[in-house]
């Protein structure tokens, strides 16, 4: 047993000769720590001083006794396991004696074997105390852990929800920092993704509380913090950016906050960086709190989450844009088909009507009604491109479709 692990035993006995036993015969110095007194009150003194893990009590003391000394430690609150010595005493003044939280007595004369085993018994009995002490202290440890692990599953689960629930690239930028800013109890957050056509970093968005901000701000390639977090692939906790160089000040300036610490990840897809999720200055804790291992785990999950959102969104914006752009041109097929038929018709009735030099009246009306004819039709075709989306498409010509108008127009 080294120096610091061995108990301390107090010995409160004016009795030089049982002191010197105790001390000789019975406790093995180099077991354990040990103490004497020989007066009450230098007794009770030392036992405040030192808290003993035992203390081995003459009833009978100068100055102040030994259940006086007890009922001195209850009404400061103070446990000391107690054996109690004595040579003489009534059977009233035992039992006060263990009702005062005392383990064991000796009755004088007492053999060392006898001393020894109600000792050994008296500090089996406080280690015994103390390992329940500290498994029901570690055991809460574990349930408040769970407990937040739990909470941290179900916000988990309503922010995957959340952020998987739309395609809209705003609000998934604010549903993100909204859920990070709640889960993490942190002053503000920031979203930034990598330009595909600079390469820059682009600021998406920037939560304080509930106020969503949406600033422009561009960073180069490894500037600031999230910069580096993108450009290396890696994260990054900074628990004082006063004292790390590769903070940038530049976006406290524009947005008028003040960053005391950093929490940022990177936003990977396909084993790519597509940006980074930054958080600034932990919430709870203590007067300065910093952000932990436990933080990072967790941002690294929501990082992995934001990354399947925001790929989802970009994905949908391509496709929404691809058939956008597949409605225009076959929007444009159609009406090229549809509009400049009749409109050639048209251009060849006027020709004709020139080539014929001087018109009968009953040409003329021929001719202005097939115009106002052709012109109807335009004008039908026109309207029933109202309904774009809901016509069908047909085959034109090669792997070319338009929409089939003549269904409609029927």
């Amino acid at each position: 047993m080294t120096e610091r692990s061995r108990e301390t035993i107090l010995i409160v006995e004016d009795d030089p000769k049982v002191r010197d036993f105790l001390c000789e015969a019975v406790l093995d110095p180099r077991r354990y720590r040990v103490l004497t007194e020989a007066e009450g009150e230098k007794g009770l003194r030392r036992v405040l001083e030192v808290k003993p893990d035992l203390l081995l009590l003459d009833l009978h003391l100068p100055r102040l006794s030994g259940l006086d000394l007890l009922r001195m430690l209850r009404k400061q609150g103070v446990e000391i396991p107690s054996i109690v010595l004595t040579a003489y005493s009534s059977e009233e003044i035992i039992l006060e004696a263990f009702h005062l939280g005392a383990k064991d007595f000796l009755q004088k004369p007492f053999t060392a074997d006898e001393a020894r085993a109600a000792v050994e018994k008296a500090l089996a009995e406080v280690r015994l105390q103390r390992e329940k002490e500290r498994l029901t202290r570690a055991l809460a440890l574990a349930n408040r852990r769970l407990q937040r692990q739990i909470h941290h599953w179900i916000a988990l689960h309503d922010i995957a929800q959340a952020i998987t629930s739309t395609l809209e690239e705003p609000e998934i930028y604010r549903r993100v920092m909204a859920n990070v800013n709640r889960v993490l109890r942190v002053e503000a957050g920031s979203l930034f993704l990598i330009s595909r056509e600079t390469g820059e970093l682009e600021l998406k968005l920037t939560l304080q509380g509930e106020d969503a901000r949406f600033v422009h701000v561009r960073l180069r390639s490894g500037q600031g913090i999230a910069g580096w977090v993108a450009q290396h692939g890696q994260p990054l906790l900074v628990p004082d950016v006063r004292k790390d160089p590769r903070f940038y000040p530049g976006v406290d300036r524009l947005t008028g906050f003040r960053t005391r610490s950093v929490l940022c990840v990177p936003l990977k897809s396909r084993g790519k960086t597509i940006g980074a999720l930054e958080v600034i200055n932990k919430l709870e804790g203590p007067e300065k709190p910093s952000f932990t291992s436990g933080d990072l785990e967790l941002l690294e999950m929501l990082a992995s989450w934001v990354s399947v959102a925001v790929e989802n969104a970009r994905l949908n914006r391509a496709m929404q844009e691809a058939a956008a752009m597949r409605t225009l041109r076959q929007v444009v097929v159609t009406i090229a088909h549809h509009v400049n038929n009749r409109l050639m018709n048209l251009a060849l009735e006027l020709d004709r009507l020139e080539a014929e030099g001087t018109p009968t009246p009953e040409r003329i009306r021929e001719a202005t009604a097939n115009a106002r004819h052709w012109i109807w039709e335009i004008t039908r075709v026109v309207k029933a491109l109202d309904r774009v989306g809901k016509i069908k498409t047909i085959p034109y010509v090669g792997k070319t479709e338009m929409l089939d108008l003549e269904s409609v127009l029927d």
